[in-house]
């Protein structure tokens, strides 16, 4: 799947997800910053709750410890916008103070555990779909740059499957498969 035709797909399957009264972006900033509670009501208000295409990329690096606070309904509605955000990453990032941000972690990081399962617990088949797809993309990805290395260099291409990122990515996509086929 092209660039494009991913994001199209990212933000078909999420297009009508509303945040109603989940964590959004700035409170679960605020959360990871342990502020104090007139803070965390301050942070709340400046959270976008309707549009999560409405975030700006800003945010998004500036808030990018978000992902590991969210609940059910922040996670399903700040995730597009963090994944988009991944996948324009050298667009996004270059020549700004923006930091790049770990979706991979979030998505891969005890998947079966029970505090995972439930921030993951309101995706969607469809939804879900798009996470698999944007793990193939990311892993694509890497055999793209392995396979130009090799043409290069005249390099094994099997010297991808020793690389820890792809190894780490081949494996999420894996749990998220997994995860697919116990929706059915």
């Amino acid at each position: 799947m092209k660039k494009e035709e991913l994001i199209a797909n990212i933000q078909s399957a999420f297009k009508d997800v509303k945040l109603e009264d989940g964590i959004g972006l700035w409170e679960a900033q605020g959360i990871d910053d342990y502020a104090d509670a007139k803070t965390m009501l301050e942070l709340r208000k400046k959270d976008e709750r309707e549009n999560w295409n409405a975030i700006s990329y800003k945010d998004i690096s500036l808030c990018a410890s978000s992902l590991s606070f969210f609940d059910a309904k922040g996670m399903r509605f700040c995730l597009p916008k963090f994944l988009i955000f991944d996948i324009l990453e050298q667009q996004v990032v270059d020549g700004t103070e923006f930091y790049s941000v770990d979706v991979l972690f979030t998505l891969g990081y005890n998947l079966d555990k029970e505090y995972q399962k439930r921030r993951f617990s309101l995706l969607d088949k469809t939804q879900k779909e798009s996470i698999t797809y944007y793990l193939k993309y990311k892993l694509n990805a890497i055999e793209n740059r392995y396979e130009k290395y090799s043409a290069d260099y005249g390099s094994s291409l099997d010297a991808v499957c020793e690389d820890p990122e792809y190894f780490n990515l081949y494996k999420i996509l894996n749990e998220w498969e997994e995860i697919l086929r116990k929706d059915k």
